[in-house]
């Protein structure tokens, strides 16, 4: 029996099948032509969307009105303090003196031999306020006395420290080995006269008013108060004077003397002025503006490398005459091109006012002096051309439909990935109808093989019987 194909006939079965099928296959193989390149469309749509959201980026800076309405301050003479600016302040110039700093009161104990020296136990009560002329002291309102106990088992100098600070009561202790002994200190955190210490001792040993135990920290030089600690660093306010006012301050921070503006004060120059400045900052727009040209510009190259024809090669690109693509090129020329209403005198309508315009290839390019110039001038509201209802918050707008989900350019994605499940399936399809024909193909040659090497036989059997008739091998 014949079991393998095309034995008996030397027929090659396997070759003619296979040949049969590459011709079978080729609609396979447009299925998968026709993926590959919707493929490659979903990838550039991505790209397209991509680029779109990165300028958006830009865009949206844009929108932002406040970014119009920056301000900066400079002071000449840096070295007396540093001077920043919110957008509440207003433009203009000032003299400014420093006169003194402000400092936070210090006070030391008397010498000890050691850190674990021990003082005494009993409650320590600190109050923040200002030792006045006449001898009195004026507590701070705003910040409420405390009272610290200090245990018996926690006297020793190091463990009065120790517990001070982890009371936060805003006072911090330390101790300074002076050369001579060990000595404990007491700041104030806040500085200004109004943040003076005052130390009342209620001593175990029941005489809050001798130097003896945990009356050694005593501490009040008002009339009548006991002082065994003595001043360091005087407690002081910071006095400047500014376009010829004295102004005082507890802290060498000052956030209110003038609107908007933050002065750090470093060093006192009395006898000194120096100018300070507030000025429009108008470096913040211009990069702003600038970025969003750049952004632009580089959308129109991927757009370009998604969408031109090589006329060279003759070769397209993947969404060469994309309706999508011109669509998205199109709307946003058209608002840049475009020309706002404007009812204010000296208003803003076009970009090309504020030296943004197209060139030939289709990308921005910025006049940087004519930016500046107009940010400069108080008569062109720049902000409006940009953001409220101007260029950047239609664009931003625009954008939002394109990216948004069942959007322009969302919408054709859809479409894409409801082609390719349609390819998918259609594959599945011709699939299974090919592996019905190859069935049939082999079916079909290999019948005809058996016929061909039954015939065969048949053929050898009769050659065979003629061949031993009488006379079949007789020369006529």
């Amino acid at each position: 029996m014949i079991s393998s194909p095309g034995l008996g006939s030397g027929l090659d079965i396997n070759g003619i099948v296979s040949q049969l099928m590459a011709i079978e296959q080729r609609p396979l193989l447009q299925l998968s032509t026709k993926e590959a390149k919707q493929q490659a469309e979903l990838s550039a749509y991505g790209n397209l969307k991509s680029a779109l959201s990165t300028f958006q980026g830009t865009v949206k800076t844009l929108t932002n009105s406040s970014l119009f309405t920056g301000v900066k301050a400079s002071i000449v003479d840096s070295t007396v303090a540093s001077v920043s600016a919110t957008s509440s302040a207003e433009i203009g110039a000032h003299q400014i003196e420093i006169q003194t700093l402000a400092q936070a009161q210090k006070i030391k104990s008397e010498s000890f031999t050691s850190s674990s020296d021990i003082i005494g136990s009993g409650t320590l009560t600190i109050a923040f306020g200002t030792y006045n002329g006449d001898g009195t002291f004026t507590e701070n309102l705003k910040k409420a006395s405390a009272s610290i106990t200090i245990e018996p088992d926690q006297t020793s100098l190091a463990n009065i420290r120790d517990t001070i600070n982890k009371a936060s009561i805003g006072v911090t202790a330390s101790i300074v080995n002076d050369g001579n002994g060990n000595r404990l200190i007491l700041s104030s955190n806040d500085s200004g006269l109004s943040n003076a210490l005052k130390i009342t001792v209620s001593d175990d040993d029941l005489n809050n008013i001798d130097n003896n135990g945990l009356s050694k920290l005593a501490y009040d030089i008002s009339t009548g108060g006991t002082a065994n600690m003595s001043e360091t660093v005087v407690a002081h306010d910071a006095t400047l004077v500014i376009d010829g006012i004295t102004i005082t301050k507890p802290s060498n921070t000052i956030t209110d003397a003038l609107q908007g503006i933050t002065i750090n004060l470093f060093k006192e120059n009395p006898g000194t002025t120096t100018s300070l400045s507030v000025t429009k900052d108008t470096t913040s727009v211009q990069t702003a503006v600038s970025t969003f040209v750049n952004a632009y510009n580089e959308l129109q190259k991927t757009i370009a490398s998604l969408s031109n024809y090589d006329q060279v090669n003759q070769q397209a690109s993947i969404l060469t005459g994309d309706s999508t693509v011109r669509a998205v090129q199109n709307q946003l020329r058209g608002i840049l091109n475009s020309s706002l209403q404007s009812s204010v005198v000296g208003g803003l309508s076009t970009l090309s006012q504020v030296g943004i315009n197209f060139q030939k290839d289709g990308t921005l390019l910025l006049d940087n002096n004519k930016l500046n110039a107009s940010l400069n001038d108080p008569f062109k509201d720049v902000s409006s051309l940009f953001a409220t209802n101007g260029f950047a918050v239609k664009i931003d707008q625009l954008i939002d439909g394109m990216l948004k989900n069942n959007g322009l350019i969302d919408g054709r994605m859809d479409g894409i990935n409801t082609s390719i499940k349609d390819i998918d399936k259609q594959r599945e399809a011709l699939s299974s109808r090919l592996e019905i024909v190859e069935k049939r193909f082999r079916a079909q040659f290999t019948a005809l093989d058996t016929t061909i090497a039954s015939m065969k036989q048949t053929s050898e059997f009769l050659a065979q019987q003629l061949s031993s008739l009488p006379g079949a091998n007789t020369n006529n």
